[in-house]
């Protein structure tokens, strides 16, 4: 859904003609887990999709993946992924032309509403009676929605179902407040079970409760932890990841189900090859607090780790469907914490942006927290995680007072210049002290206006 998204493939197709490459193609705007949906199917291929970008609008990005669908970043995948790229780039290397490559259109939508539904537990006509309101923001996900939600009985209110490259209703992103207003009015009119608003490329979701009031995934989570259980019955000690973000107290919940809980960095590709690495390990998925779900996917022996939102999206419908009194718990549950959801500065260098990070650490030390930068088995997370008042280390027995403050601090792996945070706490004031050091601090390093998105 990228208005400069088109002319990529349409390049890319006679040069893996000319290399000889057989290319299965989808032509169509597929979401970000439609895409991966077809690379399990052909687990052989690499794959890329362009256009793959959530915000700014104007983005056209890309996600490559290796065979087996191998998550291929800068550091992550063969000899360092992009940065093995970057170094062919640079050399000239160029692999010979051998001609004879075939063009093989592919559409597996169908096929990909059904696996998703049957894997989520939900049959035909098992959401009737549920109404919900999606915001596609123009973006690449309605269409799978639309298709599995009404075999499986719901009434959908679609706003923003065209894939737009213009982005007319603001940046697909449903962070950005002003872009889901008009929907967040509607749904406050009443009659909405929930709403799920949707990115660009369709691999975040939020969950939204008939009030207006966001359910942040960690919280989520304790919903579906069962119900990821009955998935992996062979999985003693099923294991997940939640990223630096996730509430403690949510942490605490999903412990209680039964899941260990360990924190990992950000970052899509990062997280999908720790997944898949510790799988014999009993890692079953990953959340992040930016709305982002993963599991790993098992086709017959093998093992995908991967996002599918239209999964976590029925399977969500559907405890919601089956306990809505437990969804209404776990709104009050997290309304007993308060969070300052993600936002960041952008800064005049890469130098006074990494002065200013380790400025905003040496200030909550100073006060009594600490700081960790690497996962319990040594994992650089390339962000910050500071707590006071709380152990690095959280599980089910971990006792929680209201006097307690968590500051996550990251550089940006997608946005030039951009350092961003996210704060929780156990009282309103912790909060919003917190929040008041991080802005008195980034000011003395040239920090622009505040950036959601």
């Amino acid at each position: 859904a990228r208005v400069r998204g088109a002319r990529f493939p349409e390049q890319g197709i006679p040069l893996f003609r000319e290399l000889g490459f057989p290319w299965p193609a989808a032509p169509q705007v597929p979401s970000t887990f439609q895409f991966y949906d077809a690379c399990m199917r052909h687990p052989e291929a690499a794959g890329i999709m362009y256009g793959a970008s959530h915000n700014p609008g104007g983005d056209t990005g890309q996600k490559i993946v290796g065979p087996g669908v191998q998550p291929i970043a800068d550091g992550c995948g063969p000899d360092g992924g992009l940065q093995a790229i970057r170094r062919l780039y640079e050399q000239g290397a160029r692999p010979p032309a051998r001609g004879g490559g075939r063009l093989r259109l592919i559409n597996y939508l169908d096929q990909y509403v059904r696996d998703s539904m049957a894997l989520a537990g939900v049959g035909p006509g098992e959401l009737a009676g549920m109404r919900v309101l999606m915001d596609f923001l123009s973006g690449a996900a309605g269409q799978e929605f639309l298709a599995a939600f009404a075999i499986a009985g719901a009434e959908v209110v679609p706003r923003n179902l065209v894939p737009d490259g213009h982005f007319p209703s603001g940046a697909p992103n449903p962070v950005v407040r002003e872009s889901i207003a008009p929907s967040l009015a509607l749904l406050q009119e009443g009659g909405f079970d929930c709403a799920m608003f949707f990115d660009g490329d369709g691999d975040r979701i939020d969950f939204i409760a008939p009030d207006g009031r966001q359910l942040s995934p960690a919280f989520n989570m304790i919903a579906l932890a069962p119900r990821l259980r009955e998935l992996f019955p062979d999985v003693e000690q099923p294991q997940l990841y939640v990223d630096l973000k996730a509430n403690p107290l949510a942490i605490t919940h999903i412990a209680r189900r039964g899941f260990g809980v360990h924190v990992i960095r950000n970052g899509h590709s990062q997280i999908k090859e720790a997944l898949g690495r510790n799988a014999r390990r009993g890692f079953v998925a990953a959340v992040e607090e930016s709305s982002h779900y993963y599991l790993n996917f098992r086709r017959g022996e093998r093992v995908f780790p991967a996002e599918n939102t239209l999964f976590y999206g029925l399977l969500t419908a559907r405890a919601w469907r089956e306990d809505p009194r437990l969804y209404a718990d776990l709104l009050e549950l997290q309304g007993t914490t308060f969070r300052e959801r993600e936002w960041g500065y952008h800064f005049p260098s890469d130098e006074l942006r990494a002065q200013a990070l380790a400025a905003v650490e040496a200030a909550f030390v100073r006060q009594g927290g600490r700081s960790m930068s690497r996962t319990a088995d040594g994992m650089d997370m390339e962000a910050t995680l500071i707590r006071d008042g709380l152990p690095f280390v959280i599980d089910a027995s971990t006792p929680l007072s209201a006097e307690w403050t968590q500051v996550a601090q990251r550089v940006s792996q997608s946005e030039k210049g951009l350092a961003r945070w996210e704060v929780t706490a156990g009282t309103a004031e912790r909060r919003d002290a917190a929040v008041q050091l991080i802005e008195a601090t980034v000011r003395q390093f040239g920090a622009g206006p505040r950036y959601v998105g």
